[in-house]
């Protein structure tokens, strides 16, 4: 991918976790701009970091996921600050999953294409400890026309791995606490039933385990020096080591009568 130079041109949204500046290329693209402070970081962690990460963890296993480019960008006149750019796709409608409706909700299958991947995107989210998927705010649908299924990528994954130095206030990386973030349903509306069945979930159990160390390792590259510190880089692969050990128990547990 080559990289392009962006424009600011609007904020977009605030909040403790970080900020997002809606931006745009010089050749059109549109995108959305994160970054985070230092005065957000106890609430955001390495959030740029997270995302190039398990961005590139998605794509080796098969998962779409919107196109990420580390940067910096200035507003009007301002300093410039370093953050992460997520694309939009191009296409005549670009929504969140959770503004599909209730026709989709009630039957995914005859309105979005690769449902079977969708379905195991549990799989993968219980590895990375992601949170965020649950609103459907986080996994975006597109297509050209209405007569047409819907395509699907993903989006913002700052909250997942080391995450908010916060979410881990309520236990080390290695608690039975997030061996058990499978039963807390953070699944987008319409997709629950695709998401129990050892069918559907065991090929993206054996795909996560056959991941080797340097695979893992070349996604932690992904996120450079300038966005992630040693220790940091350190605790995630850590804890995708350990979680990659575990995830066949994990759903074996949840999956059970």
């Amino acid at each position: 991918m080559t990289n392009k130079h962006w424009i600011f041109k609007e904020s977009f949204l605030y909040k403790k976790q970080g900020s997002v500046w809606k931006v745009k290329a010089t050749d059109g693209t549109a995108g959305y701009f994160k970054y985070v402070t230092p005065r957000q970081w106890y609430w955001s962690g390495p959030m740029v970091a997270n995302e190039l990460i398990s961005a590139a963890l998605a794509r080796k296993l098969g998962f779409p996921v919107a196109e990420l480019q580390e940067t910096e960008i200035a507003m009007h006149r301002g300093s410039p600050v370093r953050g992460i750019v997520s694309m939009s796709a191009r296409a005549w409608e670009v929504i969140p999953w959770a503004d599909a409706g209730e026709h989709v909700f009630n039957d995914p299958e005859s309105h979005v294409k690769d449902t079977d991947l969708l379905a195991a995107l549990i799989v993968f989210d219980v590895w990375i400890t992601n949170l965020d998927r649950f609103l459907g705010a986080n996994l975006i649908l597109y297509r050209n026309r209405p007569s047409e299924m819907y395509n699907w990528y993903l989006i913002d994954h700052g909250n997942c791995l080391y995450g908010s130095p916060r979410k881990w206030e309520r236990g080390a990386w290695n608690d039975p606490l997030w061996d058990r973030i499978t039963t807390s349903r953070y699944t987008p509306k319409g997709l629950e039933h695709l998401q129990t069945s050892w069918p559907k979930l065991e090929p993206m159990i054996e795909k996560i385990e056959a991941l080797s160390v340097a695979e893992i390792d070349e996604a932690l590259r992904s996120a450079s020096h300038l966005i992630l510190r040693n220790k940091e880089r350190a605790f995630i692969r850590r804890l995708l080591l350990a979680r990659q050990k575990r995830l066949r128990q994990m759903f074996t547990d949840w999956l059970s009568p």
